[in-house]
């Protein structure tokens, strides 16, 4: 008895021709076969399905009621594979699904913001979840299938992990346009007396990139207030006479301040998108992630 396992699913094209013919030598030809191989083929049919399949008339061949019946069957399949062999289209206006971004909240606000107006335009079925990545461990998310994204620093991401460069981030300083020093250059000294706001992904903390730079100097600044939040930021600027060091990007997003170079060179880092191995070759997830690069540009 036939299954899945003996049946050699090239033998249902030679079927169907058969039953297009009814005649072994027009679906010999149509199938680029020598009319000995096309019966042979048409005994291999009539094995697997234990049944004649086909009886001379006159003039070719006529099917059986269990071919016709089988036909249906076969063309259906065949038509299936089809299917499946062609390449996937994407059509945004229909697509579905849920979008989840892992990224600190001053990432969101640049690049997830933009990025939801346009999915708005082009997809405006996929829904957008956006996720603090704050003391979490990116590849543990990945991996548990909690984030299908992550905008985060290089340094955040482990070798094997699919990702791309957003952008090159460097720091400037940030304060009120009526600062008395917002149109001078800041000399270090100047730079180290100021009072700093500083702006803590974890929370709680008063020293980061900036005082690193500082300490192989041998300097130190006077960080005053230590938020985790950029919508303190702009009210902190401009209504006092704090500074802040901030991720040009970041700081290009704040209303009414004035921004420069600091005076010491301060490391920055490289914005990477992220994603888990099992999208790579997603057309869906393909196509929002070149929407995400382009609305960085």
């Amino acid at each position: 008895m036939s299954d899945i396992r003996t049946l050699d699913l090239n033998l249902l094209k030679a079927f169907v021709v058969l039953l297009d013919e009814c005649n072994v030598s027009r679906a010999a030809k149509r199938l680029s076969v020598t009319q000995p191989a096309m019966s042979g083929i048409l005994n291999r049919l009539r094995e697997s399905f234990n049944d004649q399949l086909f009886v001379r008339v006159q003039h070719g061949m006529q099917p059986t009621e269990r071919a016709l019946q089988l036909g249906q069957t076969a063309r259906s399949i065949l038509q299936e594979i089809n299917t499946m062999l062609q390449p996937p289209v994407l059509e945004p206006e229909k697509l579905t699904m849920t979008l989840r971004i892992a990224a600190m909240d001053y990432v969101q606000q640049i690049i997830a913001l933009p990025l939801i107006l346009r999915l708005r335009r082009l997809a405006p079925n996929v829904r957008v979840a956006l996720l603090p990545v704050q003391g979490q461990n990116i590849k543990t998310l990945f991996e548990q299938n909690k984030i299908d994204l992550a905008l985060v620093s290089q340094e955040h991401l482990s070798a094997d992990i699919p990702r791309t460069v957003l952008y090159e981030e460097r720091y400037v300083c940030a304060m009120s346009h009526t600062h008395s020093l917002a149109n001078k250059k800041l000399t270090l000294e100047q730079f180290c007396e100021l009072p700093f706001a500083m702006l803590s992904y974890n929370g709680g903390e008063f020293s980061g990139a900036t005082d690193i730079a500082l300490q192989k100097l041998g300097k130190q600044r006077k960080v005053m207030v230590s938020v985790n939040h950029i919508s303190l930021l702009p009210q902190l600027l401009q209504g006092s006479d704090l500074v802040a060091v901030l991720p040009e990007h970041l700081a290009k997003t704040l209303p009414n301040v004035h921004l420069q170079s600091p005076p010491i060179e301060v490391e920055g880092f490289t914005m990477m998108m992220a994603w888990h191995e099992r999208t790579e070759q997603d057309i869906a997830h393909r196509w929002l992630r070149d929407i995400l690069k382009d609305v960085v540009k």
